[in-house]
């Protein structure tokens, strides 16, 4: 098997991401074989299995680098919007992570298959060190000074409700999605905050 340079290293490991996270987006993590991304990015299989231990784990990289990239946005957003007022804080936050979610649709397509198949296929530990990164709108409020009537557990989970209508919404009209979420989170907002 070829030796890789570090830049050669650099080079596939960026191509694994760029096109794992094209196929997964196409064709879903279940369909994607490790032969469909050695061949999108020309290598041969074992060296597919120097970089990742299965498709699973690169899943979960590109999922996780997508995350991040959303909440450092957020973090950015929250500190040029400091003294901007809690409501307008979370609705900023959220409509913010709605169109960042659009433009990482590797991130909408996860859903409870997906979810199945990353656990059977990945360490605990690497899980756990996923889980441990944070990824969370609520605590990223909270670090940036909003306060909450109600715990972290249940804001989020109504967090996780509108984004649910959200994407129910997805067929309608863009103006009718914007009227119809404004009007959820008006009345969540007046409830915790």
């Amino acid at each position: 098997m070829p030796r890789f340079s570090e830049q050669g290293k650099a080079r596939i490991q960026q191509c694994l991401l760029q096109e794992g996270e094209r196929l997964f987006v196409t064709y879903g993590l279940k369909k994607v074989t490790i032969d469909d991304l050695i061949k999108a990015v020309n290598i041969a299989k074992a060296s597919f299995y120097k970089f990742y231990e299965s498709k699973e784990y690169l899943f979960l990289d590109i999922a996780q680098k997508r995350q991040k990239e959303i909440f450092d946005a957020l973090e950015e957003v929250l500190i040029e919007h400091h003294a901007r007022a809690d409501k307008e804080k979370v609705r900023i936050v959220f409509f913010m992570m709605a169109q960042m979610m659009s433009k990482y649709p590797i991130l909408t397509n996860i859903d409870t298959e997906t979810v199945e198949l990353i656990a059977r296929k990945v360490s605990s530990q690497r899980l756990a060190e996923y889980g441990a990164q944070g990824f969370d709108a609520v605590k990223t409020l909270e670090r940036n000074g909003v306060l909450f009537k109600y715990d972290t557990q249940v804001v989020s989970q109504l967090f996780h409700s509108i984004y649910e209508a959200w994407i129910g919404l997805q067929s309608q009209p863009e103006e009718m999605q914007k009227q119809v979420i404004d009007i959820m989170l008006e009345g969540i907002l007046q409830q915790i905050l």
